[in-house]
């Protein structure tokens, strides 16, 4: 019999007070980074080169506007013991671990500077948000999947061939032993071989790997489905939001056809992670 498909149980859980405090700061800091950042007093500028700046902007508008809000719902959710809390705030913290290690890694630094800091501070707050919200999720509150996990299971994996696509022209320029990085990554490769680490040394198997679970039925794959969904409901609205910004700035390295498969691929999934999502947020049934 498979676990996923049981149904759910009314257990109660006594609300997470780390996972809800750890989630509000990391919104505080959220805010106080884009205010202080390129978009607001410009006092954590980046030596970034203007494709960069541009994709960089586009985070920042994505994470005050968009992420920092959630992280302050989740929060809250959490400290009142809510059973979506900790997906919700695996996403948000997910997409800050993710998201700062470029700011970190990419930037052309010769000196210290106060950015770098901030940043890492956003990166911890954002494992410690993630690894808390692990902890605090619960299968027993999740709602069954019964016969979908298969479908859910091909999704992620789906997700995690889209990614992993993404990388083919490194992949075969690696195993040839040559091969140019992309024109927008060649003054700035700290930037792509981070988020190249990223992408293919935790995403692309850890996305798989819940699919696999869902497909087998395992228990925690239930927790592990709807935190996964989250983050890329995050992440992929996010890539969309870069790529249009450096079309409308006329980006010497933006493109069209790349930004239209963006935006669709985004809205599409987002349609389909709230569908997936809603039975989460809705009552639980005995």
């Amino acid at each position: 019999m498979d676990v996923t498909d049981g149904p759910a149980i009314t257990t109660e859980r006594r609300p997470s007070s780390a996972l809800g405090i750890t989630l509000l700061v990391l919104a505080e800091v959220l805010v106080l980074n884009t205010a202080l950042g390129p978009l607001g007093a410009g006092l954590l500028a980046l030596p970034v080169t203007e494709t960069m700046g541009n994709q960089l902007t586009g985070l920042e508008l994505v994470s005050a506007l968009l992420v920092a809000p959630l992280a302050t719902i989740a929060g809250v959710g959490a400290l009142r013991g809510h059973r979506a809390a900790p997906a919700l705030g695996f996403a948000v913290g997910g997409y800050c671990a993710f998201m700062f290690v470029p700011y970190v890694v990419g930037p052309g630094r010769d000196g210290y500077a106060v950015a770098p800091l901030v940043h890492i501070a956003l990166f911890g707050l954002g494992f410690a948000a993630t690894a808390l919200a692990w902890r605090s999720a619960d299968p027993d509150r999740m709602p069954p999947l019964t016969a979908r996990r298969r479908a859910l299971g091909a999704l992620l994996l789906v997700l995690a061939a889209f990614v992993l696509s993404r990388y083919i022209p490194a992949l075969i320029g690696g195993i040839k032993g040559g091969g140019p990085l992309p024109a927008e990554y060649t003054d700035a490769p700290g930037f792509f071989w981070s988020i190249f680490m990223l992408d293919l040394g935790i995403v692309v198997p850890g996305t798989a790997a819940v699919g696999i679970a869902l497909l087998r039925g395992k228990a925690s794959a239930r927790p592990a489905l709807y935190a996964i969904v989250a983050w890329f409901a995050l992440v992929l609205p996010a890539a969309a939001v870069m790529a249009v910004l450096m079309v409308v700035k006329h980006d010497p390295h933006a493109s069209n056809g790349q930004t239209i498969v963006f935006v669709a691929v985004a809205a599409v999934y987002l349609v389909i992670a709230v569908t997936i999502s809603r039975p989460l947020y809705g009552p639980r049934r005995s």
